[in-house]
């Protein structure tokens, strides 16, 4: 009794003390919360390339670089490879003997005596020590194995996810940036299609004021102007929102300013649709991890079967005890254990036929997969198609509005035509020149996509890096 006194005496003021440094510690979250935003902004400013740092232009390889070093989903996914490693390295652990020491004193308050008439005799010293070493070793037991190879094919699944989220990521990249480039030229067809209507109200004035134009005409005129700063202001709007949302993306700061290159050329995809349609079956993350997926299903039926195995260790166990009253100090035990189960309510045969419903659901799953992936080549090789069509009809376009403004320019030299016949060339001209532009990024933007959906977006630490070695290897089965 004196013994769990003196114990109570030191447990409850160690107990008090960490709780009240629990509460000190969550007793003020505003300089915690404030504490965080510091330490987010300085480590945000760190990872800010330098190229973004002094405005340099970019192009999109820097770009995707930036993003698969950045972006919080790539790291997610890097912290979930190490944990299936360590996950893995804690299975292969069981293969290995396990080693307990143990150490005990045991007071009695009062020795344990045993009475012989009317005389009493100790049985046991007041203070003993003892201690304890055993070791245990597996021999037979096939869940083990099993339960490695599962952890093993984990391991397998998280690098393919990387891989496969840093596809996404360098395909996410890809889009923003050429839509920021589409809506950068879109901003400038505005500004010029302000600066034409600034103009134009300037002439109507004169026109208004010689009495050549109504007072309906100038007003028209005018909502022409209005329209045309509501275009550019929204225009410039949507992007900043889409560079922020590009920052986000590269882990920058939303509202750090970012200048891109518009040289960029995106190798192109084989035109043929079964070479396509094979390389995703062959390449895409996606198939890769419900192959491992039907793997797993075929460990767990094994895992199911090695419940109705028996299983075998073997132990040895040294103890040593400072009871005087004991014959022998110290003593060795070996042998050996073995557990069958003889009856567990079926839950052993239950539990195979979940696994063996789990394979037939993953093989399943990876035909609807491959499904999938082909109807997604497919689908980008259709919009790939498009964009080509709809960039040859731009440049098209291009060239004839080209040549009608050159045609009305030497008119106007020559006093044959109006100012505001000129000004809508203008307008028309720029529009032609942007619309083109705009059929190019759209066209890049199918070609990434196509390559994603084949499976080759991202490859080790260069997106173009198995795009180009496929490339010149075309090239040279051309030659």
């Amino acid at each position: 009794m004196f013994c769990i006194k003196k114990y109570l005496t030191i447990i409850f003021p160690v107990c008090g003390f960490f709780i009240i440094f629990l509460s000190c510690v969550h007793q003020n979250p505003e300089k915690y919360r404030e504490k965080s935003i510091e330490e987010f902004q300085s480590q945000i400013e760190a990872q800010t390339p330098e190229k973004i740092q002094k405005e340099q232009e970019l192009t999109l390889d820097e770009c995707i670089q930036i993003a698969l070093k950045n972006n919080a989903q790539v790291k997610i996914a890097e912290i979930n490879q190490r944990i299936a490693k360590l996950e893995k390295n804690i299975a292969f652990a069981n293969f290995f003997p396990q080693i307990n020491a143990e150490f005990q004193v045991v007071h009695y308050d009062r020795q344990p005596m045993v009475s012989l008439g009317p005389i009493s005799t100790a049985m046991q010293d007041a203070t003993i020590r003892m201690y304890t070493s055993q070791l245990q070793l597996p021999i037979f037991a096939p869940a083990t194995w099993f339960l490695y190879d599962l952890r093993n094919k984990g391991v397998d699944i998280s690098n393919l996810v990387r891989d496969y989220t840093c596809q996404m990521i360098a395909l996410q990249t890809t889009v923003l940036y050429f839509q920021i480039l589409a809506l950068e030229n879109m901003e400038k067809t505005l500004q010029l299609q302000l600066d034409n209507a600034n103009k134009l109200l300037e002439q109507a004035n004169s026109f208004y004021d010689e009495g050549m134009l109504t007072q309906s005409q100038k007003k028209q005129v005018l909502l022409l102007k209005q329209l045309r700063e509501r275009d550019l202001e929204q225009c410039r709007q949507e992007v900043k929102a889409v560079k922020a949302q590009f920052n986000t993306v590269l882990g920058i700061s939303p509202l750090k300013p970012v200048n891109l290159s518009q040289k960029t050329d995106i190798p192109l995809p084989p035109e043929n649709i079964e070479e396509l349609i094979l390389s995703a079956l062959k390449n895409h993350p996606r198939i890769f991890i419900e192959d491992r997926k039907i793997e797993i299903s075929e460990d767990e039926i094994k895992l199911a079967i090695t419940n109705f195995l028996p299983l075998i260790g073997g132990f040895a166990q040294w103890q040593y005890t400072s009871n005087s009253y004991t014959m022998y100090s110290q003593s060795v035990l070996t042998g050996l254990h073995g557990v069958l189960t003889l009856f567990n309510g079926f839950a052993n045969i239950q539990q195979y036929k979940i696994a063996r419903a789990k394979r037939e659901k993953a093989f399943l799953e990876r035909e609807e997969t491959a499904l999938s992936l082909i109807s997604g080549v497919v689908r980008a090789k259709t919009n790939w198609d498009k964009a080509k069509e709809d960039l040859k009809l731009a440049e098209q376009s291009y060239s004839y509005y080209n040549e009608r403004h050159r045609e009305i320019h030497e008119k106007w030299n020559e006093g044959m035509v109006a100012d505001v016949d000129i000004v809508t060339a203008q307008n028309e001209l720029s529009i032609a020149e942007i619309n083109k532009i705009n059929a190019q990024i759209q066209e890049q933007i199918a070609i990434a996509v196509l390559w994603n959906a084949t499976g080759k977006t991202y490859s080790g630490t260069s997106i173009y890096s198995s795009i180009e070695k496929d490339s010149n290897k075309n090239k040279e089965k051309d030659k």
